[in-house]
């Protein structure tokens, strides 16, 4: 898990958190319980960014 979180930050996705207990381990926004997926998708089929 620390491996994942070191890389995490170096690449630049501090906003992006994996908690087991959270969403069952799902990528999420931080301090939210928003996938990453849906966001993803969401902007994948046209939804705009703002």
């Amino acid at each position: 898990m620390k491996k994942i979180l070191e890389r995490s930050f170096m690449l630049g996705l501090e906003r992006i958190t994996f908690d087991p207990s959270i969403m069952a381990g799902q990528a999420c926004i931080r301090g939210m319980r928003i996938p990453v997926s849906l966001v993803v998708n969401l902007v994948a089929h046209g939804k705009p960014i703002e």
